[in-house]
């Protein structure tokens, strides 16, 4: 059972990394993974509840990287408090409205793509209507895509520290 598991185990993990970069929810894959994985050897392998636990931090840490960095981008380049906070409904509503068509050209990605560039249209649009300054508003809208690019950075970053760890942690126990 064990090499099965560690087998599914890293299959798993790998899926969740894959995921990232295309705004998938790739560390709650990677979790997922290592409790299956915990619970199918009975927390008597290389994953124990300690390393649980923090993983279950670090997933919601990185799960919602992308939404803080995002608003926090936006913010740094000029981009109102209202801007900002609309930029999270832009996301809700164009992978609502945007994703459907995006899907025809994108596949399962468009809803992902929708969301996107929902945040990223609200900012601009918004930032514009206010001000009347194209460059402002770009501006603001570049801040958005930057702050969700370093999200998607350390959603990666934490994903390879937590496929390190399990490395390392499956070499110590012997279960490998």
């Amino acid at each position: 059972m064990s090499s099965v598991a560690l087998t599914f185990l890293f299959l798993g993990m790998l899926v969740g990394l894959i995921t990232i970069p295309f705004g998938l929810p790739g560390i709650a894959i990677l979790f997922l993974a290592v409790v299956l994985y915990a619970i199918g050897t009975h927390f008597d392998g290389a994953i124990d509840f300690h390393l649980l636990l923090v993983f279950a931090v670090l997933t919601v840490i990185a799960e919602t990287a992308d939404n803080w960095l995002m608003l926090v981008g936006a913010r740094k380049f000029g981009a109102s408090k209202a801007a900002v906070w609309l930029s999270m409904l832009g996301g809700i509503l164009g992978a609502v409205l945007l994703g459907p068509p995006l899907a025809l050209v994108f596949n399962l990605l468009g809803p992902f793509v929708g969301a996107f560039l929902g945040a990223v249209l609200v900012v601009v649009l918004y930032e514009y209507s206010k001000n009347r300054q194209w460059l402002e508003a770009l501006r603001a809208g570049w801040g958005t895509v930057l702050g969700r690019m370093a999200g998607i950075v350390l959603k990666m970053v934490i994903g390879v520290a937590m496929v390190g760890c399990v490395i390392w942690s499956a070499l110590r126990s012997g279960d490998y």
